[in-house]
């Protein structure tokens, strides 16, 4: 018989599993449960971005996240066996070029500006983070300018190069200056870029590391009819994001320390790429809930997070929304080896055991909450992942809702949306709850 109800639940709305057996036999029971989740705000502990592949430049201001402004920094780089200019080269132009490859924000009708300076100290071979600051030439730009952009375009903008600095570097370049003679000694002489934005215009772009920004210089020879370039860009140059949080004032202010959870007052949080911020799901109203269980079977248990409070055209959340193992430190859980655990898709078991026989979650096939554009909710059934804790003794904690691309075995995601942008989302707390549907054999 509960093969049956299997069977049935598969291709039935969960609600009416069971109902198609005698109802007057009075041994099975189907009960729906909602359960709202209580949630909390997680300025994350330690929130690498070195080295992301991305500078996240730009900022916006908002009455939940305060203003928020967000900096790249990166080392320049040059091959050390290209052809510099001779002697007699002609200079042309320089140019600082930036390539974008994401891009949100609004009132796009209007111009962005952004500005590069020169770190004053070097970026060393270490890890920073999203709070990282580094020195650097404010008073003075290597280039700047204004842009109308174009949501859902690519973007490559630049900006002529200020002209002591091109007259600086080309003329080293055509003396064969020794600070050319290794990357080494050229960071003593150029310790790297800063490239800012302004928070004010509600905008911001995610940068690509590499050839497509930094800095060319054109020139000539007599004779020539076109221009050769000689590139110093942050094509395989250590790089990070900084970011600046003002929340004074704001929906968030109650947020003051990394690594604590902070119930902050009024109806909505959310959670800010860049920033860290996460939420974070109180899981003890369902761990309770499978306490008061018994003889039961699970039939579909979504959870839902919505719907978000709307937002403008080109600041879009992010597409899914991982929900990785929190510990009572507010970090995320890591497995005996390491590994972050994360809610397991459904296809997949959820626990293995490790070489001692323990009990131990598996991390290798990661969901996530799909975000529905249409009714702007973030939802996913997570049957298999309640069902691991009500059976195999899966451990329970409380979840992050992390901004990132599920990563599993066949499709590996090597790279972390959370410190790649500023998208955000914003939720009414109230609008965050479990919807169970059980079937209970009497």
């Amino acid at each position: 018989m509960l093969a049956v109800l299997l069977f049935t639940g598969a291709c039935s709305d969960p609600s009416e599993i069971g109902l198609v057996l005698d109802p007057d036999s009075n041994q099975i029971g189907v009960f729906y449960e909602e359960i709202p989740l209580s949630s909390y705000l997680v300025l994350a502990d330690s929130f690498n971005t070195t080295s992301q592949g991305r500078l996240v430049v730009g900022g916006d201001v908002s009455d939940l996240f305060g203003t928020t402004q967000s900096i790249g920094y990166s080392r320049l780089s040059f091959n050390p066996n290209g052809v510099p200019p001779r002697e007699d080269a002609i200079f042309d132009s320089a140019v600082f070029t930036m390539n974008v490859v994401d891009l949100i924000g609004e009132d796009f009708d209007e111009e962005k500006s952004f500005s590069v300076h020169r770190l004053t100290e070097p970026i060393l071979d270490t890890a920073y983070y999203n709070f990282s600051r580094l020195d650097f030439e404010e008073d003075a730009t290597i280039a700047s300018g204004s842009f109308l952009l174009e949501p859902d375009t690519v973007n490559a903008l630049r900006m002529n190069v200020n002209p002591d600095v091109s007259a600086d570097f080309f003329n080293k370049l055509k003396a064969n200056d020794p600070v050319f003679d290794n990357i080494f000694a050229f960071r003593d002489y150029f310790p790297g870029i800063v490239i800012s934005g302004e928070p004010e215009q509600n905008t911001s772009v995610s940068l690509a590391v590499g050839s497509g920004t930094g800095m060319t210089f054109y020139y000539h020879y007599d004779g020539d009819t076109v221009s050769t370039g000689y590139p110093i860009n942050t094509i395989q140059s250590r790089h990070f994001t900084g970011v600046i949080s003002d929340r004074q004032g704001s929906g968030i202010a109650s947020v003051e320390e990394r690594g604590e959870a902070y119930e902050v007052p009024g109806e909505l949080l959310g959670g800010k790429a860049g920033l860290g911020l996460m939420v974070k799901l109180d899981m003890s109203p369902l761990h309770d809930f499978l306490d008061t269980l018994e003889n039961i079977t699970f039939n579909q248990i979504m959870l839902e997070v919505g719907p978000v409070e709307t937002y403008p055209e080109f600041k879009t959340p992010y597409s899914a929304l991982v929900m990785y193992f929190a510990t009572a430190d507010n970090e995320i859980y890591r497995r005996f080896d390491g590994a972050e655990v994360a809610v397991q898709a459904e296809s997949g078991g959820h626990t293995g055991r490790d070489q001692e026989g323990n009990i131990v979650p598996t991390t290798n096939n990661q969901t996530g909450l799909a975000f529905n554009t249409e009714d702007r909710i973030y939802s996913n059934q997570i049957t298999s992942y309640v069902n691991a804790m009500y059976r195999s003794g899966l451990v329970r904690t409380d979840l992050f809702l992390y901004p990132n691309t599920p990563s599993t075995e066949r499709a590996p995601v090597n790279s972390d949306a959370f410190k790649r942008s500023l998208r955000e989302f914003v939720v009414d707390k109230n609008n965050i709850k479990l919807k169970i549907y059980y079937t209970k054999v009497r």
